[in-house]
């Protein structure tokens, strides 16, 4: 009789652990996506707008009626951006409300990124993904910009998401898969390569009777997406917005924005593809790892074939994060037998992706607009003038010093030249057109971040 109770105990205790666990493993993605919003809003508007941002507030300003219409006459490659802006400027016009809903979209990314990972692989592999993709220090500084690449990694893991929901289940998830990848390249149109990642995957599941609805689904989705690049393409083929030329070493620093500057996920990335591969006993499916593995490529290979024929920014290569997390996480099973193993390598994840995000936040801003802003004002005389390089950075200008008058020529006895470059001799060289010399001499040059100059030129 005692055995009997001792055994219904043990049972009761048995149930309730499992019933825990399985709580665990469902706030887990709540959990990740928590956390990478808070990382994402600390601090959220302590830098200034860049000029990009600044142009993409322009964009944003009036009704959304005018906003659409807008962006349907000109560049419509911003959409993206230009309307999670609109989202932001609903809130306040700072800097914080602005980004506001860049970091929400990451947020959620991050937390269906730990959904996808363990619909594919297992629970582990979708908690360290989550953790990689959360903690990699590109994707944060995606977040805290204002910038169509937030909304493209959400369309990225939701439209992967969807695909493989839509294998298991099948139904009304197929339409749902649909409408997000149609609209994939209105999030980011680089974002959109990953529909590539999706047939070549379903190349690899071949001989499985729902393929057929899943084709389908595919080609229609994207047959749509195609239209709308084309037409992003047409739109924008032609335009110099200081992309800079396709090198070697602007491939390198995508690179470093999509692996966070963390050598942990370039290593943690090649192990798990290795593994997805089949070189890992307990992976189910070789489809797993040709998913992921074109999730990293397709992003990549899209962007420089872009780079080839328009003005594209490697800082684009961030699409790339989500596979790449995907490919850290599908190393969790090898360390699952060894517990002490498996959480030195997510505590390795953690410290590692801590470390390179305090590193990128604590770096001066790129372009310090808030700050150059109150020099001129401080600084300029009553018969200088003051002039912005290139006309697309006014805005940010304006945005900090909306009474200072802004000039396209340098007039007067002399001129304040506030110029976008990386390096003093390119800063000089732009400007050189708006000062007309040798009307006006240099005298002296400063540096508000790495790619923002203020030139002071005076008559001789």
């Amino acid at each position: 009789m005692t055995e009997g109770v001792a055994a219904v105990s043990m049972a009761s205790v048995d149930s309730t652990r499992t019933q825990s666990d399985s709580l665990m493993w469902r706030v887990t993605p709540l959990a990740v996506a928590l956390g990478s919003f808070l990382l994402g809003f600390c601090a959220l508007g302590h830098r200034s707008l860049s000029s990009d941002e600044a142009v993409a507030l322009g964009q944003s300003e009036g009704s959304l009626r005018a906003v659409l219409s807008r962006l349907w006459h000109h560049d419509p490659a911003q959409t993206g951006g230009v309307l999670l802006l609109k989202i932001g400027s609903s809130f306040g016009s700072d800097e914080a409300a602005l980004r506001l809903p860049s970091v929400v979209a990451v947020a959620v990314a991050a937390g269906l990124l730990v959904v996808l990972g363990s619909i594919l692989v297992g629970r582990v592999v979708g908690l360290v993904a989550g953790l990689a993709f959360g903690l990699n220090a590109g994707v944060v500084e995606a977040s805290r910009s204002a910038r169509p690449y937030a909304a493209g990694l959400l369309g990225i893991v939701l439209a992967t998401l969807l695909l493989v929901w839509a294998l298991e289940r099948g139904g009304f998830r197929w339409g749902l898969y649909v409408l997000v990848a149609a609209a994939l390249p209105l999030t980011h149109p680089l974002a959109a390569s990953v529909l590539v990642a999706h047939g070549v995957a379903l190349i690899a599941m071949r001989g499985r009777p729902e393929l057929r609805a899943a084709a389908i689904a595919l080609v229609v989705g994207s047959v749509v997406a195609a239209l709308l690049l084309g037409w992003m393409a047409a739109d924008r083929y032609g335009d110099a917005d200081g992309a800079g030329a396709l090198s070697v070493d602007r491939v390198v620093h995508g690179l470093e924005h999509a692996f966070g500057w963390n050598p942990v996920l370039v290593v943690g990335a090649v192990a798990g593809l290795v593994l997805l591969f089949g070189f890992l006993e307990d992976v189910r499916h070789r489809w797993v790892g040709v998913l992921v593995a074109g999730l990293i490529a397709a992003p990549f290979v899209a962007t420089l074939a872009a780079a080839t024929v328009m003005p594209v920014y490697m800082g684009a290569l961030v699409l790339c994060a989500p596979g790449i997390a995907l490919a850290v996480g599908a190393v969790a099973p090898m360390l699952s037998p060894s517990r002490g193993l498996l959480w030195a390598g997510i505590a390795l994840v953690v410290v590692s992706g801590a470390a390179t995000v305090g590193w990128r936040l604590t770096r001066p801003a790129t372009e310090d607009w808030r700050a150059l802003t109150k020099a001129v004002q401080r600084v300029q005389q009553p018969k200088e003038t003051v002039v912005v390089v290139p006309d697309g950075a006014r805005a940010a200008f304006a945005y900090y010093a909306p009474d200072v008058k802004l000039i396209r020529f340098a007039r007067g006895e002399g001129a304040w030249v506030a110029v976008v470059a990386d390096t003093p001799g390119d800063a000089i060289a732009a400007a050189r057109p708006v000062v007309q010399t040798p009307r006006y001499a240099l005298l002296r040059q400063f540096r508000y971040g790495d790619g923002l100059r203020l030139q002071h030129w005076v008559r001789p």
